[in-house]
Parts: C-alpha cells; sequence; structure tokens
C-alpha cells in the first residue's frame, strides 16, 4: 500500500509539472508569434513563424512518443537485460550451483521484480523461491547475486562518471558518479570479495566458505564488466529512442553524440542512485536524476516526458519478459519431451 501511494503521488506531481511546463510552451509560443508579426525582415519573419509552429504543434502533442521508437526503446531494454542474466549465471556456474538457462533466466527476471518492493531483498528471496526445485545452496546463490548487482552498478557509476565528465554539465553530479563508481567498485575487486563474503557468511563451514572463494578470480569479473557495458549501452540507446521520438525534444538541435552521453549517463546516474536509495524501483530518484541531466540538453518539459516514459517502458518490458517465460514455462511442463 505504501508502494501503491507513491506511485500515485509521484504520478500526480509529475502530472502537474508536465501541466506547468504545457502552459510555458504556450506563452512562449504566443510571444513568438506576436514577435514574427513585428519583425521587419522577410527571412526573420519566416524562421519565427516556423518556430510558432513547432512550439504550437508541440503544445498539442508534447508529450506523446513515437509508437515505433517506443517499441524500439522496449527491444533495447529488453535485449541490454541479456548479458546481466549471462553474466548471472556465469556466477552461478562458477560456484558450482547448476541449472537448465530457461530456469535460471525465470529466476533472473522473475526475481527482478523483487526491486519494486522496499529494500531490494525481495530480489534474493524471489530469485531463490524461483530455484527451489533444484539443488541450489541459498549462501551461494545470494553470493552470485551480491555480485551481479554490485558489477552492474559498478559500471552505471564508471560509464555515468565518464559521460557527465565529457558533457561537463556539474561537477557535483561528476563528483557523484565517481564516489559511487568507488563505493561499488571495490567490492567487486576478488580479494575485497572474498572478505566480506568471509565476514557475511560466518555460518558456513571454512573449507566451503574457502572453496567459495577461491572460485571468484579476476577472470569471472572481468566477465562482468564487459556484460555490464553492453547492459548500459543498451540501456542509453532505450532512453535515447525516447527521446528522439518526442516531438518537443530539441534533439535536431543537439550533436549526436552529446545525445547519446546525456542518455547514457542520467540512465547510468539515475538506476543507481534508484538502487541507493533503497525505494521501491527507486520511485522519484530515477524521475529527478533523469530530469536534473536532461534538461539542459533537451529542455525541461522533454527531460520529465522522457522520464515518465522510459519508467513506464521498463515496467511494461520486465512484465511482458516474466509472463512469456511463464507462458514458455506452463508450455514445457504442459507437453514435457519424450
Amino acid at each position: 500500500m505504501i508502494v501503491v501511494f507513491g506511485i500515485v503521488h509521484s504520478g500526480r506531481k509529475a502530472a502537474l509539472q508536465l501541466a506547468s511546463q504545457r502552459t510555458e510552451l504556450a506563452e512562449k509560443a504566443t510571444l513568438t508569434e506576436a514577435a514574427s508579426l513585428s519583425a521587419i525582415d522577410p527571412i526573420e519573419r519566416e524562421q519565427l513563424q516556423s518556430e510558432a509552429v513547432r512550439l504550437r504543434n508541440a503544445v498539442d502533442r508534447f508529450w506523446q512518443v513515437s509508437p515505433l521508437l517506443l517499441v524500439a526503446s522496449a527491444l533495447c531494454y529488453a535485449i541490454g537485460t541479456l548479458p546481466a542474466n549471462w553474466y548471472w549465471r556465469q556466477c552461478l556456474l562458477a560456484m558450482d550451483q547448476r541449472a537448465p538457462f530457461l530456469a535460471t533466466s525465470w529466476a533472473y527476471f522473475y526475481g527482478g521484480l523483487g526491486k519494486y518492493f522496499p529494500g531490494k531483498a525481495m530480489v534474493i528471496v524471489l530469485r531463490l523461491s524461483a530455484l527451489k526445485d533444484y539443488d541450489f545452496k541459498k549462501m551461494a546463490t545470494a553470493i552470485t547475486i551480491f555480485m551481479e548487482t554490485l558489477t552492474m552498478m559498478a559500471v552505471g557509476g564508471a560509464l555515468a562518471a565518464v559521460c557527465l565528465i565529457l558533457l561537463n554539465l556539474d561537477w557535483r553530479l561528476t563528483l557523484l558518479a565517481i564516489g559511487l563508481l568507488l563505493a561499488m567498485f571495490l567490492p567487486t575487486l576478488p580479494p575485497v570479495l572474498r572478505t566480506i563474503i568471509a565476514r557475511l557468511q560466518r555460518g558456513v563451514s571454512a573449507e566451503t566458505l574457502r572453496e567459495w572463494t577461491n572460485r571468484i578470480h579476476f577472470g569471472l569479473v572481468i566477465k562482468g564488466w564487459v556484460a555490464m557495458v553492453f547492459t548500459w549501452l543498451l540501456f542509453g540507446l532505450s532512453l535515447l529512442c525516447i527521446l528522439r521520438g518526442l516531438p518537443i525534444a530539441e534533439s535536431l538541435e543537439t550533436d549526436w553524440s552529446r545525445l547519446m552521453l546525456s542518455s547514457l549517463g542520467a540512465c547510468a546516474l539515475a538506476v543507481v542512485l534508484g538502487f541507493v536509495s533503497l525505494l521501491p524501483g527507486g520511485a522519484g530518484v530515477r524521475e529527478v536524476v533523469l530530469s536534473t541531466i536532461l534538461a539542459p540538453i533537451v529542455g525541461p518539459a522533454a527531460a520529465l516526458c522522457a522520464a515518465i516514459w522510459l519508467r513506464i517502458t521498463w515496467l511494461a518490458t520486465e512484465l511482458a519478459v516474466v509472463a512469456t517465460l511463464a507462458v514458455i514455462r506452463f508450455l514445457l511442463r504442459s507437453h514435457p519431451a519424450k
């Protein structure tokens, strides 16, 4: 109930902000039309009239997004989750926790819905429950979830820091991204990770613990870093598709590389900060970060619209993937291979 209340409250607040920005667009369009009427230079008058028409169109459909690019955004997000899913499976295999690919994929995506519950711990609970039919060690599986999640956040922080440095938008955001990078990158290093696991898993025998920690090596961690780079690039591309599909985004006047950097940096920092906040799905945090970073690039109205559409698109994609896997599992159980 608390989560639902928070989402409804955030939605109402966003609606008020969008209404305010729509009013500002209408006023700007009126002023531009007035300026075009008083312009003496024909070229200047034509430019002002074109700008007024563009603003009027933006007022009428400022929140709409191209359906084709919305689907492209969903596909980018869905494909982007595959490298992260692959890396988690590599961690499971390294810990000698084995199950069919479909089973671990189901556990990954079904467990991912746990981030919409307070505290993030539900991710571990759901993944473990999804693998209950297999001989999985709960502690070893929890370690792999810890490794996959921290690696994703560390790489996200690194990419956010690089993008914000190149964009040079706000030094405070850059310092924040670098701080998050260091805070989450260090625990992914094998020596540090082994120490943390040894302190956390006190109920496990020393021999078993030694066997687990010896399996955590730099080769495995490097696989994770590479996989997560592809994940974040596709996540950033997902946001870019939405931005390009918004009629009010001032992207035509923005260099493509700068738009991509802002999409990647905003997406990465928003998700990482949402994770650190421990709020369900980073509700509110993601939208604020996305709007803050994107506003100087595409304008405040487009930034807020993109943040809202990204939330809707990603949630719908996650539900669609889980539903598809559930249907596949049901069909395979109903018609087992002979």
